[in-house]
């Protein structure tokens, strides 16, 4: 990667350290009644984690190294699409007495498997990735309505907002992504609005948390 510096490659842990103890307090919350369904969000957010350290230390390894190594470099969205369709449709049955793990399982299966599928037909195009992006779009979308929904009605609009402006944020980095010229001023630029969305999420989440422990929705 032209003009990415270690230290830049460095900093990209931050959104991801954000991200992981937003998870964290959402997992924890009284959102999730059953059991069950608080250990498919957990498997979710494993996932979305797992996919933003992989990417992030590929990063660092290009910068300190130049070494590409593909996987690694692929891992994001193979990771995060099957992640957020697993939260989002733990988010979706909260609250359900019971709930059918294999729609949970086959849904989470069919995310890369299509992918994989694509990838075979179309090997000289990036189809799966348009794939894998679109679902993580979607999913992500889905989980962001739900949580700033549930703030709204905890009577908490500020969780609302924090959601919001975390989600807006993340769709901005999409527009920046396809500017041409990635030079080092924007990729801090983009690294530094990625820091500060994940922040709003793993605040918004942190408050979420409080909120449904002084005042639980069922």
């Amino acid at each position: 990667m032209k003009d990415y510096t270690v230290a830049l490659a460095l900093f990209d842990y931050v959104p991801i350290a954000f991200t992981a103890l937003g998870m964290y307090w959402l997992c924890r919350s009284e959102l999730f009644g059953n059991q069950t369904v608080r250990k498919l969000a957990i498997a979710g957010a494993a996932l979305i984690i797992s996919g933003g350290l992989l990417k992030a230390s590929w990063k660092l390894i290009v910068a300190s190294t130049g070494e590409h190594i593909v996987w690694m470099n692929n891992s994001l969205f193979i990771l995060m699409a099957p992640g957020f369709t697993l939260l989002s449709y733990a988010l979706f049955t909260r609250q359900s007495l019971f709930v059918r793990l294999r729609i949970a399982v086959l849904l989470t299966s069919l995310v890369p498997l299509i992918a994989f599928i694509i990838a075979i037909a179309y090997p000289d195009q990036r189809l799966w990735f348009f794939w894998l992006l679109a679902m993580v779009t979607l999913a992500n979308t889905a989980t962001i309505f739900m949580l700033a929904r549930t703030g709204w009605f905890a009577g908490d609009g500020i969780i609302s907002l924090l959601y919001i402006l975390s989600f807006v944020g993340t769709i901005s980095l999409s527009g920046l992504a396809r500017i041409p010229e990635q030079t080092a001023a924007l990729q801090w630029i983009e690294e530094s609005i990625n820091a500060v969305a994940q922040g709003l999420f793993f605040l918004g989440s942190l408050r979420l948390n409080k909120r449904l422990v002084e005042n639980p929705i069922r």
